[in-house]
């Protein structure tokens, strides 16, 4: 990993050690067929920090449909431009507009939107790297996370520093 980013939480492991819980066609829609999942699924208890993986600007803060409460901010690696995704968070008191720097906190992980009815086991932040700050359902938009962090926390957690 290089230096201009960080880990979006203290400590980083794939929920459930599960490939569902990755980015990609990993997940299945009742008749079995499969199903896209934008991000990585972290596991968190309720209250963890969440981390600016670089530094940048916040694109959106607020209530999103099935994200629930919601972040996203920009940050540069290499030379590209990417934006980070914080969703089913507890509280952030970011806004629009808002200038980040890698390493600050910005939120709380919660249990907010689709994740409301999850069981405690379950809690985690979801997390997405997009290159559009704001794109639809599906894939479009968005990079498996590995292209930035190089390595996924699925059976072995990362600890940031």
């Amino acid at each position: 990993m290089n230096s201009d980013i960080r880990w979006p939480l203290q400590f980083n492991v794939i929920r459930r050690n599960s490939e569902s819980n990755t980015y990609g066609m990993v997940r299945h829609h009742k008749d079995g067929s499969p199903k896209p999942h934008q991000g990585w699924d972290f596991a968190a208890k309720l209250g963890t920090a969440c981390l600016a993986v670089g530094s940048g600007k916040v694109e959106f803060s607020g209530y999103h449909g099935d994200f629930g409460l919601m972040v996203v901010h920009s940050f540069v690696t290499g030379s590209v431009k990417y934006y980070a995704a914080y969703a089913h968070l507890q509280s952030t008191s970011l806004k629009k507009g808002d200038s980040v720097t890698k390493g600050q906190e910005i939120a709380r992980t919660g249990n907010s939107g689709n994740a409301s009815s999850l069981p405690y086991a379950d809690l985690h932040l979801h997390f997405e790297v997009r290159t559009t700050p704001m794109p639809g359902l599906g894939l479009a938009g968005r990079v498996s996370p590995i292209k930035v962090f190089h390595v996924c926390p699925l059976k072995h957690a990362v600890v940031s520093n």
